[in-house]
């Protein structure tokens, strides 16, 4: 008989190391909170007189887009758009265009390593759905392949309207939606005249400025084999936006092979030579980066892609172990870690 179980890890990823406010009356104007949202458990840690409302605010945020970026739910406008494939564009949220249109640039800066337009493909692995864990054929990856393009997403601009120009194409937002909701949760807790905080959303985070007693976040990149174990330690002084994607996130096992939520969208299957990739980078005009993208990519590829977007560092841990890291990060991680 064959069982098979998804495995998700809300903040397993990343080993926190956040240390206490210094002074009574800091502590007291600190405030923490955790949620389950966009499929992962989001906690968002602020420090000054508004935290706790700012923190609220930020959660809204997140409801928000989620609600927006949604496939799974029968009336939002990424199902119309899904539904309106090949027969219409469709008029949207201005912020939803906003996010499509990112994803769009990011497929061009990623050699298409991402695509939105996976739709088919992660329906066809059941990936977000009850019944997940199956394994399709070779036939079926094969005729689903043609309905996957990012190039096939039309954007008016002037009209906030999004078309799918074929017929079974399928938007699925979930490899963006979280770290945009990331941004304008930052933003609110700035709005709100947060100067120190940090944002874990499920491997993604995000800090503002420095801890409350005047040092940097320090965040620790997970053993993508051993979750009591950490690959190398970084310190966010550089950057403010680090993101993990890895195998050990979200899989299922079937006949003793693991199979990951993440798909190469030119193959319609999960990558194979990393077990997990994290890129950290200085969030500027709203960027995004996605480290699900650099999965895709592997090392080599990976790196020379890296150079699309200036500042951003990797490190990235093969399935057999190695840890290699970008030139501009390697410096920065322990010798232990390098020499695995």
């Amino acid at each position: 008989m064959k069982t098979y179980s998804w495995i998700c890890f809300g903040i397993s990823l990343l080993a926190l190391m956040i240390a206490g406010c210094s002074g009574k009356d800091s502590m007291e104007r600190s405030y923490q909170e955790t949620r389950f949202l966009m499929d992962t458990v989001i906690e968002i840690n602020a420090y000054g007189i508004n935290a706790e409302s700012a923190v609220q605010a930020a959660f809204t945020d997140f409801q928000r887009i989620q609600a927006l970026s949604d496939h799974f739910n029968p009336d939002s406008q990424v199902a119309e758009i899904n539904h309106m494939a090949g027969i219409r564009p469709v008029v949207v949220d201005p912020e939803l265009f906003t996010i499509i249109e990112k994803a769009v640039q990011l497929s061009e800066k990623t050699d298409g390593a991402f695509d939105i337009t996976v739709g088919p493909l992660t329906e066809l692995w059941r990936i977000g759905y009850k019944d997940q864990g199956i394994v399709p054929t070779q036939a079926e990856i094969e005729q689903a392949l043609p309905l996957v393009g990012y190039q096939k997403v039309l954007l008016d601009t002037a009209n906030h309207s999004i078309f799918l120009t074929q017929a079974g194409m399928k938007l699925d937002l979930g490899g963006i939606a979280k770290g945009y909701a990331i941004n304008k949760a930052i933003e609110t807790l700035s709005g709100h005249g947060i100067t120190s905080a940090l944002i874990n959303a499920g491997g993604d985070v995000r800090i503002i400025g420095a801890k409350p007693d005047g040092t940097p976040w320090r965040v620790g990149i997970q053993h993508p084999r051993d979750p009591e174990a950490m690959v190398a330690k970084v310190m966010l002084k550089e950057w403010d936006t680090m993101e993990t994607s890895g195998d050990y996130q979200r899989f299922f096992i079937k006949d003793g092979v693991r199979y990951t939520h993440i798909l190469n969208p030119k193959t319609g299957r999960q990558p194979t030579e990393l077990a997990s990739a994290t890129i950290v980078y200085r969030d500027q005009e709203a960027q995004l980066i996605t480290s699900s993208a650099f999965m895709v990519l592997g090392v080599e590829k990976g790196l020379q892609i890296l150079a699309n977007f200036p500042g951003a560092e990797a490190v990235f841990v093969t399935i057999d172990g190695r840890v290699v890291a970008s030139p501009g990060m390697a410096a920065m991680l322990t010798q232990t870690a390098l020499s695995q």
